[in-house]
């Protein structure tokens, strides 16, 4: 093997950063208690060197705090995407927001949001005279929809597509019956590798899993060479992660985001 090959070979093996999407791939529905396994992995891992834990969730960055705060979690995250599109680094359980991409991020989408104001009234029609979808406020986007089942949230999907192609930097983001809108060039993968990158972590150091479609834009190779999703994951999700070489686990939320972990990374002493 050529020095090159085992300087691949060792870095391929070193896991440095694990991003997560939260629920569904971490958490259980809230009134549902939280498994400690991820968290053992963690800390298991941990003590073998220095490994970043990135939350890549929709949720805001406060409805996120108060949930980790509410179940009691042992370990915080060195990092949170809120939104899928803001950075937070997190210091001693507080968050603070990365100035220069947050900045930049809200400008853009405060100016795509208005110059894209036309669209905005044909989706609420079609939103209140063609189904039992609701419009709901969201704290990223003009609007937030509420489809009433996965049906219906596939026939809304479908109405919108041909709409956004005259929009080419607006995309809907949609997870299970749930939509808002965002800059294309702003999502999930494109902030684990902000992330990364300034940290100096290489997308063969990186493990990324999630469970739902909002995940698609991390789960992807050029962000994170490993990448995974637990039993739970919907099948769009499940056959993105196979066509890539990745994992998909037997087991669910936690439980199968640590399978996966132990496959792709099993802990260094049980090599």
């Amino acid at each position: 093997m050529t020095q090159l090959h085992k300087k691949t070979a060792l870095l391929s093996s070193s896991l440095r950063m694990i991003c997560t999407d939260y629920d569904g791939t971490i958490t259980e529905p809230e009134h549902q208690p939280i498994s400690f396994s991820f968290f053992e992995r963690l800390a298991a891992w941990r003590r073998h060197g220095p490994v970043y834990w990135v939350i890549n969730t929709g949720r805001t960055y406060e409805n996120l705090r108060d949930d980790l705060i509410a179940r009691k979690v042992p370990i915080w995250p060195d990092w949170i995407v809120a939104l899928e599109r803001e950075i937070w680094l997190v210091r001693d359980r507080r968050g603070v927001g990365w100035f220069e991409w947050n900045r930049r991020c809200e400008l853009l989408h405060a100016q795509l949001f208005e110059s894209v104001q036309p669209l905005w009234k044909l989706i609420e029609d079609y939103i209140i005279h063609h189904t039992q979808a609701q419009l709901v406020e969201d704290a990223g986007s003009p609007l937030g929809i509420i489809a009433s089942c996965t049906e219906e949230a596939d026939e809304i999907s479908a109405y919108m597509t041909p709409l956004l192609e005259d929009w080419p930097t607006l995309t809907a983001v949609r997870n299970s019956i749930y939509f808002r809108f965002s800059h294309k060039f702003y999502h999930k993968g494109a902030c684990l590798e902000a992330i990364s990158s300034g940290l100096n972590v290489q997308p063969l150091q990186i493990l990324a899993v999630g469970d739902h479609m909002n995940d698609l834009p991390m789960l992807d190779r050029r962000y994170a060479r490993h990448l995974a999703c637990p039993g739970n994951a919907v099948g769009e999700v499940k056959e993105r992660v196979r066509s890539q070489g990745g994992y998909v686990a037997k087991a669910s939320v936690a439980e199968g985001t640590v399978e996966a972990w132990d496959k792709l990374f099993p802990l260094p002493s049980q090599h």
